[in-house]
């Protein structure tokens, strides 16, 4: 993040006031339980907004060489991307054209060719069929072209996003509408991917996202874990079209206003989190850069990636086992404390009997989430 931008984002923060008040937002917002729990706008948003939308699937760095490639699910479509000889990447639908067998495990490198593990199908790397071993001629007969179906994909600012469905190209810059400035000076590109790790948790996506819009509630669900270094209070945030940042503040962020101001960072008193709606959140810590994939399966049930990024190749195992103490540590958090309860706020309204939730101006983030995803789906 440019120094400028950190400067001005920290003048917001000492010309708010007392428990940061000046960073609220301009009005509450009352949403219906509806909006996680109706299966009927569910399948809406997985059509118009994962599947046929521009989709957030992973870093750069996840591909950082010809022959790798990652892969996962974007509104139920399964989706890789692999990176050629010549640097570009190629997106592909996950599945062999004999049976459907999926191609690809999550992440991989070193692939010369794409081998289907039910009957050797071979593709090449862009997805053109190379070869139907011991066949002896007894697909001769199919008239039928039998590369792998194309996905839409583009990258930029060391984020690769896919159209699962579809054909109009991405202009990621268009998508970002604005963030691309913020991301683009963090040089995501240049980070090791050091780890990943699935989930799955009984509860809508949206509520995955909802953890992070807020610091309101770290008071009291992290009393035992991160409330000593966190504040409670407002978070700083912005808007960039649907999309959206918020920087949950260390609580001794007022420390920096000390210095003389051509010399302050807000990089060690935020955790930086951008949300790229509607899969992804990408999240610049201390040292490292953390990022959140959902994959919606049904209205009440998500399946969430979690990554950690080093800003440069671990030097040795010691190196290595001190970033994955973070993703150890992000996970206890979020796995005992924040998703456990989202789990049970989802079962509190799907039960019909709690019709809307509430959220506060300490809690715009959440607003401007929601109704974006309104928005977005009213226009499409």
């Amino acid at each position: 993040m440019r120094r400028q931008r950190q400067i001005e984002l920290l003048e917001r923060v000492e010309s708010s006031g007392e428990h940061l008040v000046g960073l609220f937002g301009p009005a509450s917002w009352v949403n219906e339980a509806a909006a996680y729990t109706d299966p009927a706008r569910f399948e809406l948003e997985r059509d118009k907004l994962f599947r046929r939308g521009p989709t957030f699937l992973a870093l750069s760095c996840e591909c950082p060489e010809p022959g790798s490639y990652v892969s996962g699910m974007v509104g139920g479509v399964p989706v890789a991307v692999v990176r050629q000889p010549d640097g570009s990447l190629r997106g592909l639908v996950n599945a062999c054209r004999h049976r459907g067998a999926p191609l690809f495990e999550e992440r991989g490198c070193g692939l010369r060719r794409v081998v289907c593990g039910y009957h050797s199908w071979t593709y090449e790397l862009d997805g053109r069929l190379h070869s139907r071993p011991l066949s002896h001629g007894a697909f001769d007969d199919v008239e039928l072209a039998c590369d792998l179906h194309p996905v839409v994909v583009a990258e930029e600012h060391g984020l690769i996003y896919v159209r699962a469905v579809g054909d109009e190209p991405i202009d990621i810059d268009a998508t970002l509408a604005g963030a691309e400035d913020d991301l683009g000076a963090f040089d995501l590109g240049s980070y090791t991917h050091i780890e990943s790790r699935v989930n799955t948790w009984n509860m809508n996506w949206k509520l995955v996202l909802d953890t992070f819009c807020e610091s309101y509630h770290i008071r009291w669900l992290h009393r035992n874990s991160i409330a000593p270094a966190f504040s409670s209070e407002s978070t700083i945030f912005d808007a960039f079209g649907p999309n959206l940042v918020t920087i949950g503040l260390r609580n001794n962020v007022a420390d920096e206003f000390e210095k003389p101001k051509s010399e302050w960072s807000l990089l060690p008193y935020g955790t930086i989190q951008y949300f790229l709606v509607p899969s992804g959140l990408v999240t610049h810590q201390l040292d490292h850069v953390e990022a959140w994939r959902v994959e919606p399966i049904d209205v009440g049930t998500t399946r969430v990636v979690t990554s950690v990024y080093a800003p440069e190749p671990p030097a040795d195992e010691r190196a290595r086992a001190y970033w994955v103490r973070n993703l150890d540590l992000l996970l206890e958090v979020t796995g005992t404390e924040d998703f456990p309860l989202m789990e049970k706020i989802h079962t509190n309204l799907a039960s019909g009997r709690l019709p809307e939730v509430v959220y506060g101006r300490i809690e715009y983030p959440l607003v401007h989430l929601h109704q974006g995803l309104d928005q977005l789906l009213q226009r499409s």
